[in-house]
């Protein structure tokens, strides 16, 4: 296997990301009904596909490749370097289902019966180098109709070997057919086998239904009509999977990486963007869920959809479910998703340098089981629509650490009532928060929860921002040092004034 060092090697540049904000999107019919006014949304465009070339390198001991068939070859053997010649490959046809043994199958324990997994690409050889730069792989939503909408089993690619390391793919969807007439598949990528490798990959995701309402019709079971999510990669009891360098661009309703089970992953240098709406931008439409509803939520009770506010067009940005640890995100932003980092784990979470940017819900979940190891180290986050912190739903954490610097939204956000720095918890625990802000945070959204949902006790929380603390009566026995105003409703808290740095 190539070291590290020398992948990096290989990697090329890709090109800047722009940026779409508010009206300035193309009326997408293949993600809404044509009947609709364009949706408002705020959304990140990929780099352009390479353009096919001629000239191209193939390094000493790789094997070329020159059609999409001998492609398919490719990845059911072992032990080979294969450079594959630059260019557009369309999948137009998908590998014989797979019976596994039912332990072993994608989502057993989620409403799973059988052990057949569907594919458009079964990645069943291991041991290998796929050099794919310049390489564009295509898989268009009119094959991935062909394959069942019955949840966790088919997926368009299914790596089932072990230790393959992919270079410099870029893979993405193409909706060939109009919105909401297709079917896709679960997750783009489904990770079965142990120590498989992405690095300098974009992956551009689109295509699921319903589309533009976030979780307001369902997201699983005791979902309202039909529902049809696509992720990006589902890493199911497979360990040590790492994504270096690699770009998401996500534009369909499902998570981006999740975990099911697994003991160790890398996520580093990498950037995962998703979609968020205004929630008023759900009242333009014309026909649709929306309408269908009467502008009612029916997910978890019957409501009218809120106005003013924002929310995602995707799930979460890095989520855990089951038995998931050592898991470590490093120099990675994640933007625009619903939950940005959901870690919710029964061993160590490590992130460093991880910047969040106008998440769709929250910023950061992040919590384990007693024992285990938390780090937030030189962590970032803006204060946009939604709040920083959302430690809630997890265990309470022991004995972790979380340092975060409070960022701006871009100009001309407009805060909603969930902004916030959101709520802490925990027992034995250090919290610091720094200031990277380069204007003043409006005082309505500039103020943290401690305590409350649960208890805060015995921890240190270090504000060296103007943000207000609200200390609940759950807050006991902590060291208070902020540089910000306090409202302490705790018990034998120590509360110091700090200067702002």
């Amino acid at each position: 296997m190539i070291r590290l060092f020398t992948l990096l090697s290989l990697i090329s540049v890709t090109a800047p990301i722009s940026v779409v904000r508010g009206a300035e999107i193309e009326h997408d019919i293949g993600l809404q009904m044509a009947e609709n006014p364009p949706m408002i949304i705020q959304t990140s465009n990929p780099p352009p596909a390479p353009e096919p070339t001629e000239e191209f390198e193939i390094r000493e001991g790789y094997r070329l490749v020159t059609t999409l068939d001998d492609f398919r070859k490719a990845i059911k053997m072992d032990n080979q370097r294969v450079r594959m010649k630059p260019g557009i490959y369309r999948a137009d046809s998908f590998d014989p289902q797979i019976e596994l043994p039912i332990k072993e199958a994608p989502g057993i324990g989620r409403n799973r019966k059988e052990g057949i997994q569907q594919q458009i690409f079964a990645v069943t050889g291991s041991h290998n180098i796929f050099d794919l730069r310049g390489v564009v792989i295509e898989t268009p939503v009119s094959v991935q109709n062909k394959l069942t909408r019955r949840p966790h089993v088919s997926d368009c690619w299914s790596i089932l070997g072990t230790k393959n390391t992919f270079i410099g793919g870029y893979f993405r969807n193409v909706i060939d057919m109009k919105y909401p007439d297709y079917g896709v598949c679960d997750n783009e990528f489904e990770i079965k086998g142990d120590g498989n490798r992405f690095f300098d990959c974009v992956f551009v995701v689109k295509g699921s239904f319903p589309y533009g309402y976030s979780d307001y019709f369902g997201k699983g079971a005791g979902s309202f009509g039909r529902l049809n999510k696509h992720c990006f990669m589902s890493i199911d009891h497979a360990n040590g999977t790492e994504l270096i360098r690699c770009k998401v661009f996500q534009q369909s309703f499902g998570h981006c990486v999740h975990f099911h089970t697994v003991d160790g992953a890398l996520i580093q240098d990498c950037f995962f963007t998703g979609t968020i709406r205004p929630t008023d931008d759900i009242y333009r439409e014309r026909v649709g869920n929306a309408v269908d509803n009467d502008f009612n939520i029916l997910f978890r009770g019957k409501r009218p959809i809120p106005k003013n506010e924002v929310i995602p067009l995707t799930e979460d940005g890095i989520r855990s479910y089951e038995d998931v640890k050592n898991i470590t995100v490093i120099n990675t932003t994640v933007e625009r998703m619903r939950g940005a980092i959901q870690l919710l784990c029964t061993g160590d979470v490590i992130l460093e340098n991880v910047t969040v940017r106008e998440p769709g819900d929250f910023s950061f979940d992040v919590s384990a089981v007693e024992g285990s190891r938390i780090v937030m180290k030189n962590c970032r986050s803006d204060v946009a629509y939604n709040p920083v912190f959302n430690l809630t739903r997890g265990e309470i954490p022991k004995s972790a650490s979380y340092e975060v610097t409070l960022l701006n939204a871009p100009e001309g956000t407009k805060h909603t009532v969930r902004s916030s720095l959101g709520r802490i918890c925990g027992e034995d625990c250090t919290f610091i928060f720094r200031d990277g802000t380069t204007r003043p945070l409006d005082e309505k959204v500039n103020f943290l929860v401690c305590g409350g949902t649960q208890p805060l006790t015995d921890s240190t929380v270090e504000n060296h921002t103007t943000a207000k603390l609200i200390l609940e009566e759950n807050v006991k026995n902590c060291v208070i040092r902020s540089a910000g105003p306090v409202e302490d409703k705790g018990s034998g808290n120590r509360v110091e004034t700090i200067p702002l740095k």
